[in-house]
């Protein structure tokens, strides 16, 4: 059986973009357009290519919205990415800043 995604994070600016599928029984997640799936487990949810646990890295997304190019006020918007630490890199850190621009 096929699944049907859904993309559940769509802002531009975002590091991963997520996807859910569901089928009977369970839910699965992915990173929007890649082959490595994670399904949720009782415990949280586990690569579906080596079964190791998923873990999460912070990334950091400054916002520029003061008056001038890359000013602001000093805020970030702080974004949690899944990631097998087997099957794929860790996300970095800095993130993408946010402008008027992406948000649109």
């Amino acid at each position: 059986m096929a699944l049907e995604w859904i993309v559940i994070d769509s802002e531009p600016w975002r590091a991963a973009k997520r996807e859910v599928a569901k089928n009977d029984q369970q839910l699965f997640l992915r990173k929007q357009g890649s082959s490595i799936i994670y399904k949720q487990t009782q415990r949280g949810y586990e690569c579906t290519g080596c079964q190791s646990e998923i873990m999460s890295a912070t990334v950091v997304h400054p916002i520029h919205d003061g008056p001038f190019p890359l000013s602001g006020s000093g805020q970030c918007e702080y974004e949690e990415v899944p990631y097998c630490q087997k099957c794929e890199k860790r996300p970095e850190y800095n993130g993408v800043p946010i402008t008027q621009r992406n948000e649109q």
